[in-house]
């Protein structure tokens, strides 16, 4: 990703992420990676792990067109967070020894309380889901 990216720009890039499906994909893949990388490297990541993946299933869900029960806004402020985790040269360069990963994780918190009962219909739509493969 190159330059320094911020939350700002983050957002100015998610509705064009969401609007096409290779770069959505992308997104959900090098999430995946990032997060298995970083919650080795930090306690704090570590501990928002499940926050983070339930984040990644429902930016999948949406942009294959399974789940739709959500703001417009609300994906973007959900893309945009996910492209500034996967981004290395954030406000906090994630190198910098306890805080590096901070304003990842205070960012990801903020998003994951924002939702609300967004992400709580989101969740119990995939329990369903689930539920209906278990029975299928």
């Amino acid at each position: 990703m190159g330059k320094r990216l911020n939350y700002k720009n983050a957002l100015k890039r998610a509705s064009h992420i969401l609007a096409d499906k290779r770069l959505s994909k992308s997104l959900v893949t090098e999430a995946k990676a990032t997060l298995t990388s970083r919650a080795k490297a930090s306690e704090k990541i570590a501990q928002l792990k499940q926050k983070i993946f339930t984040l990644i299933r429902l930016v999948k869900a949406y942009t294959k067109g399974k789940y739709k029960e959500i703001s417009l806004k609300s994906m973007l402020y959900t893309v945009g967070v996910l492209i500034y985790f996967i981004t290395p040269t954030d406000i906090i360069p994630d190198f910098i020894p306890l805080s590096g990963y901070l304003d990842d994780a205070s960012l990801i918190l903020w998003l994951y309380n924002h939702l609300g009962q967004e992400l709580q219909q989101f969740q119990a739509w995939e329990s369903k889901q689930e539920e209906k493969e278990i029975y299928d």
